[in-house]
């Protein structure tokens, strides 16, 4: 995307309240602040990739199961092994988001076969790929936040500097812009579109400068040209609303301040960009529908529009109930603290003093599209964190001028010039104040966001690491070619299960981490009770296949382990907790492999604290081995 500023909003007149940390670089050569932009960019970028490639540890299933597993699937067909959930069965998301890391991993699958790179190194650059491919959707989220800050504070402005600053020192950003969720890439769309999006049409703060005669503003579009103006950003508006159809929320109170300008003359645009605006709506919203049409319609094998279907699933039928159900203040009490961390009060600040703006200046505009989003979430039972992860780049936002006034200090000094002349020049000095504070907060932070990354929930991920090596020294030779069958009758043969996941369902990666075919596995399942009708006894007293583990583990496995469907693997995974019913069972007999023994074949730290008692405990990989022969 273009560096330039859309030219129907100017910085200078941006910055209407006055305030003295508004500093703007106002005489800067657009050419000099273009070419900031870029290095900023690529500095930005550089970051985000490392960021990338520290992240060790598991966040949420939907991270793989609603984007890399079907993009797998895509790419290396319905025998690969990828796990497809029920809601792509029953066509609840957008196919364009898992389509884009298929691409990705089309064209480095066909690169490395074409140069015959070893499988094992196929399967680190794929496992690694995705993430790598997000990092530049971060980067993104990252710069436009910086950019619309600028293009709302000034160029230059400390608020400007303290909204970038905020973003890349962000524990949420570090923990989760890196990861393959929608709602990441749903951030980027959002923050970008409003980045370009041509705000003399939501706001009128520069309405006295700029009405007719008959006291209608001035065309917006007229010098901007719908085409440049518009089509960029509703092109990613409309793109976030099909991947996640709750940012209409965020859009519905962006549009409010146009349509209902058109009920007051002071307000009211010239008719000619109304005009532009719908064509435009039409023509974009058209276009992304298309697009996404017949990217499903390849998926799925049928029309399909998976935005109705996923309002049927979770409001008309109410399973997202089934996924956790949460207070109504969760957002205000747990989800904005968790999004803030250590910005929270000086968040609290800003939001207070945004309030008090004219209800025409943009920040006022940014707070109503805060606080509409979260109030109409919060009726809904099901809440996570991650849902309103698009209105924390407009949080940083908000919150920079209170950052910048408190850690920085301006001072401006005027020189004289020689007699000879009466001129005088003026320049800026920007000081850092409260060090300390400061100092401790960016602590925090570090500490906020390496624990994330690299300790809580990292045994989860690993285990895959270790199972995927397991099975590379034990079915490919150092040159990534399978090994000829052996006459141990205890080695592992290519049609046995290779590994079981004994635990609460969803709790690693899948394929994408495991990456071999051949490498067959199961783990417990938790579908919702699709066949039963909702808010009825049999729905509150419906238990799936983790629960039903977990309610009686010996006889879930004497019931439901062994057959055809679940085959007792080589190896079990599990957290600790179940070691001790899982031995009873095994060597007790109720398995029926009298003789053999469970050996603990490798451990992991996970997390040092928990919210579910059944992830207790670190994940343990055991073997089971004939104890007649083996020990």
């Amino acid at each position: 995307m273009s560096t330039t500023q859309p030219p129907s909003f100017s910085p200078k007149s941006a910055s209407q309240d006055k305030q003295p940390l508004h500093q703007a670089e106002e005489n800067v050569h657009p050419l000099v602040y273009q070419q900031r932009c870029k290095d900023m960019w690529i500095a930005i970028f550089a970051f985000r990739v490392i960021n990338a490639l520290v992240v060790r540890t598991f966040f949420q299933p939907d991270e793989y199961f609603q984007s890399l597993e079907p993009a797998w699937q895509m790419v290396f067909g319905s025998q690969s092994g990828a796990w497809i959930t029920w809601e792509w069965e029953h066509q609840l998301r957008s196919s364009l988001h898992p389509a884009l890391f298929a691409g990705f991993y089309y064209v480095a699958s066909k690169i490395m076969a074409y140069i015959s790179c070893f499988p094992q190194f196929q399967a680190m650059i794929l496992s690694v790929l995705p993430n790598l491919v997000q990092a530049v959707f971060a980067t993104g989220t990252d710069y436009h936040t910086w950019q619309l800050a600028d293009k709302i504070y000034g160029r230059g402005s400390n608020a400007g500097w303290a909204a970038l600053f905020m973003t890349l020192c962000s524990p949420w950003n570090w923990f989760c812009s890196t990861r393959t969720f929608s709602n990441c890439m749903e951030t980027e769309l959002t923050i970008g579109a409003l980045d370009f999006w041509p705000w003399g049409l939501s706001s009128e703060e520069r309405s006295g400068s700029n009405k007719e005669k008959n006291g209608t503003r001035t065309s917006v579009l007229g010098n901007l040209g719908p085409e440049s103006g518009l089509r960029g950003p509703l092109t990613c508006a409309f793109l976030a609303i099909v991947l996640r159809p709750t940012n209409g929320l965020i859009w519905f109170t962006i549009m409010m301040p146009v349509l209902t300008g058109i009920f007051s003359s002071r307000s009211r645009l010239p008719m000619s960009d109304y005009v532009s605006l719908i064509r435009e709506a039409l023509v974009c919203g058209v276009s992304v529908l298309l697009v996404s049409a017949a990217s499903d319609r390849l998926y799925f094998g049928e029309w399909t529009f998976p935005p109705y279907q996923w309002l049927n699933f979770n409001i008309s039928q109410d399973l997202a109930v089934f996924y956790g159900c949460n207070d109504f203040h969760y957002y205000l009490s747990q989800g904005l603290p968790l999004l803030l961390t250590t910005y929270l009060p000086f968040t609290l600040v800003a939001l207070w003093k945004t309030s008090a703006l004219p209800a025409t200046n943009i920040r006022f505009i940014l707070l109503t599209t805060v606080l509409f989003t979260i109030s109409t979430l919060s009726l809904i039972s099901h809440k996570e964190v991650r849902f309103i992860y698009p209105l924390l780049p407009l949080l940083h936002i908000l919150t920079a001028p209170t950052v910048a006034s408190f850690f920085t200090n301006t001072t401006t000094t005027t020189t004289k010039a020689p007699r000879s002349t009466s001129s005088s020049t003026t320049s800026k000095t920007t000081s850092l104040i409260h060090k300390p504070l400061l100092a401790l907060f960016l602590g925090a932070n570090l500490l906020i966001g390496g624990y994330t990354t690299l300790s809580h929930q990292q045994g989860v991920v690993s285990v895959l690491s270790f199972l995927r090596h397991e099975y590379e020294s034990l079915h490919l030779d150092q040159f990534g070619k399978a090994l000829p069958a052996s006459s141990d009758p205890l080695a592992i043969s290519s049609d046995e299960t290779f590994a079981a996941f004994l635990m609460p369902c969803h709790s690693t990666p899948w394929r994408s981490r495991l990456f071999y075919p051949t490498l067959k596995a199961w783990a417990l399942t938790c579908d919702p009770p699709l066949h039963l009708a909702a808010r009825t006894e049999e729905r509150l007293a419906y238990r799936d296949e983790a629960d039903r583990f977990y309610d009686n583990t010996a006889k879930f496995l004497s019931e439901e382990v062994g057959g055809r469907e679940r085959p007792w693997p080589r190896y079990v995974v599990g957290f600790q907790g179940i070691e001790g019913p899982l031995r009873q069972w095994y060597e007790g007999g109720g398995s029926g492999m009298k003789g053999w023994k469970m050996n603990e074949r490798w451990r992991g730290h996970n997390t040092d604290w928990i919210d579910d008692w059944r992830r207790e405990g670190d994940v343990v990989v055991w073997e089971f081995v004939d104890g007649s022969s083996r020990q």
